[in-house]
C-alpha cells in the first residue's frame, strides 16, 4: 500500500495540468478573439493545428519514456524534469504576441506558442500518468490514486483562476470589464508559468523515493517507430482499449466546448460580474475535493464501469441543467440574488461526477495496460497513457476549434460588450449549452457500454501476469 504523503506528492503535479487547463479555457481564447480580435475561426483552427502536432509528440514522449533506461531517475522522472521549465516559459510568451501584427500574424502566434506549450506539456503528463499506474497494481488503489491527481488538478486551478479574476483582471476607469484589459494577461502567465514549474518540480523529488520499486525498461528493447506502430496496433484491437479511449475523446471534446465558452456563457447569458465569475471555479475545487471521497466508494460498489456510466448520467445533466432551465423560463433571471447560487450548484454537482467519471477512466487504463502485457509480453503505460493524453488534449484543441466554429454559426459578434449583442445570439448560447452540450455529453456513453474488464477479470489478469 502506498503512503498518503507519496499520494499526496504524486498528486500535486497534476496541479500544473489543472492550471493550463484553466488559462487555456477560460482565458486563451477569449483574449485572442474578444480582446485582441481574431477572428473566432482562426483561433479554434490554431488550436486543431496544435492538435495534429499532438497526435504525433504524444505516442512519440510515451514511447520513449517506456524505453527510457535510467539507473538513478528511472523511465518517467527524467522527461517530467524537462518538462518544467520550458513550460512555464513558453506559457508567458503565448500571452505575449507583438503590437499591430494583424490577423495572420496573431493566428501564427497562438499557433507556433500553442504548440510548443502543449509539447511541453506532453513531456510531463504522459510520464506522470504512467507513473501514477506504477505505483500500485491493487484494483481499487489505483481509483485512489487517479482520484488524488484530479482532485489536486480540480482543487489548485480554481484558486488560482479566482486569484486572476480578483487581483488581475481588476476593473478599472478604462476597462469596466477587468477582462478586456490587454494588459493583465501576460502578468497573470507569468504567475501562472511559475505555479506550473514549480509544481512539477515538487512532485518530480518528492516521489524520487520510489524509482527503485517501479518497472524498469527491458535492456533488449530498442527506441524504434516501428515498435511504437506495433504496439498501437496491437492496442487498437483490444476492444477494453477502443472502448475506454471512444468515451474518453468524446467526454473531453464535450468538456472542452462547455468550459472554453464558459467565459461567454457567464459574461453573455448569465450576465455575472467579474467577482461573481470569480466565484465559478470554487464548483471545480469542491467537486474535486468529494471526488476524491466518492470515486473509491462508488467504484467498490458499482465497479468501475458502473460507476463510470452513472457518472456520465450525473454530470450531463447538471452541467446542462442551468441552460435547460433558462429555456424552459424557470432559471432564475439576471441580476436575480438567486442566480449565482443556482448556477454554482449545478456546476458543483457536474464537476463532483464528472472528476468522479475521469478517475475512472485513468483507473481503467491502468488495468487495459496489464491485459496487454498479459498479451503481448510488454509493458507500455507510456503508449497507453499517450493516448489518453490526445484525448484530453482534443478538450482544448477540437474543443476550441468546435466552438469557434458554434460561435459562427449563430453569428457571435466579437470585441463587443453585453449591450450590444443581440437577442438571437445570446439565445443561440442557451441552445449551446443546454441541448447541443447535452446530447454531446451523452454520446460517450455509447463506446464505454463495450468496456469488459471488471473486479474478477482483473484478478484473472493479475494471477495470469504474477504466474509468469
Amino acid at each position: 500500500m502506498l503512503t498518503k504523503g507519496t499520494k499526496l506528492l504524486y498528486g500535486i503535479g497534476f496541479s500544473a495540468r489543472g492550471i493550463k487547463d484553466g488559462l487555456f479555457q477560460i482565458f486563451l481564447f477569449f483574449y485572442f478573439s474578444q480582446v485582441l480580435g481574431l477572428d473566432a475561426a482562426l483561433a479554434g483552427t490554431a488550436s486543431l493545428i496544435a492538435l495534429l502536432f499532438d497526435a504525433i509528440s504524444d505516442p512519440l514522449v510515451g514511447f520513449w519514456s517506456d524505453k527510457h533506461k535510467s539507473k538513478r531517475w528511472g523511465r518517467r522522472h527524467p522527461f517530467m524534469i524537462w518538462s518544467a521549465i520550458p513550460l512555464g516559459l513558453f506559457t508567458y510568451f503565448l500571452f505575449m504576441p507583438p503590437n499591430d501584427i494583424g490577423q495572420l500574424g496573431l493566428f501564427l502566434w497562438l499557433t507556433v506558442f500553442n504548440i510548443l506549450v502543449r509539447v511541453a506539456l506532453t513531456f510531463f503528463i504522459i510520464p506522470h500518468i504512467s507513473l501514477g499506474a506504477e505505483l500500485t497494481d491493487d484494483y481499487n488503489e489505483r481509483t485512489v490514486v487517479t482520484s488524488y491527481r484530479i482532485m489536486f488538478a480540480s482543487l489548485v486551478s480554481p484558486i488560482v483562476m479566482i486569484i486572476g479574476f480578483t487581483q488581475f483582471f481588476i476593473p478599472t476607469t478604462e476597462y469596466v470589464n477587468g477582462l478586456f484589459n490587454v494588459e493583465a494577461y501576460p502578468r497573470f502567465a507569468m504567475f501562472c508559468g511559475l505555479l506550473m514549474s514549480i509544481f512539477i518540480f515538487i512532485s518530480v523529488f518528492g516521489t524520487k523515493h520510489v524509482i527503485p520499486s517501479l518497472p524498469k525498461a527491458n535492456l533488449q528493447e530498442r527506441l524504434n517507430i516501428s515498435g511504437l506502430l506495433s504496439g498501437l496496433k496491437h492496442a487498437i484491437k483490444m476492444v477494453s482499449f477502443r472502448s475506454l479511449v471512444g468515451y474518453m475523446m468524446l467526454v473531453y471534446v464535450a468538456i472542452g466546448v462547455g468550459v472554453i465558452m464558459t467565459t461567454y456563457f457567464a459574461t453573455y447569458y448569465f450576465e455575472l460580474s467579474e467577482n461573481e465569475m470569480a466565484f465559478l471555479p470554487i464548483g471545480s475545487a469542491v467537486g474535486g475535493v468529494i471526488a476524491l471521497i466518492l470515486a473509491p466508494i462508488m467504484g467498490r460498489i458499482l465497479d468501475k464501469k458502473g460507476a463510470t456510466i452513472v457518472s456520465t448520467v450525473l454530470f450531463s445533466m447538471s452541467f446542462s441543467l442551468p441552460y435547460l432551465l433558462r429555456i424552459a423560463g424557470l432559471f432564475p433571471e439576471n441580476g436575480s440574488a438567486l442566480i449565482l447560487p443556482s448556477y454554482i450548484l449545478t456546476i458543483t454537482l457536474g464537476y463532483v461526477f464528472l472528476w468522479i467519471a475521469l478517475s475512472m477512466g485513468s483507473s481503467m487504463m491502468a488495468e487495459v495496460v496489464d491485459q496487454y502485457e498479459l498479451y503481448s509480453g510488454y509493458r507500455q503505460e507510456g503508449m497507453f497513457f499517450s493516448v489518453m493524453s490526445f484525448a484530453y488534449k482534443c478538450s482544448t484543441g477540437l474543443g476550441t476549434f468546435i466552438a469557434g466554429l458554434l460561435l459562427s454559426v449563430i453569428s457571435f459578434p466579437k470585441q463587443i460588450g453585453v449591450i450590444g449583442v443581440s437577442a438571437e445570439a445570446i439565445d443561440g448560447l442557451g441552445l449551446i449549452g443546454g441541448p447541443f452540450l447535452l446530447f454531446t455529453y451523452l454520446l460517450s456513453l455509447i463506446p464505454i457500454m463495450f468496456y469488459p474488464i471488471d473486479g474478477d477479470m482483473y484478478q484473472r489478469i493479475r494471477s495470469q501476469l504474477n504466474d509468469k
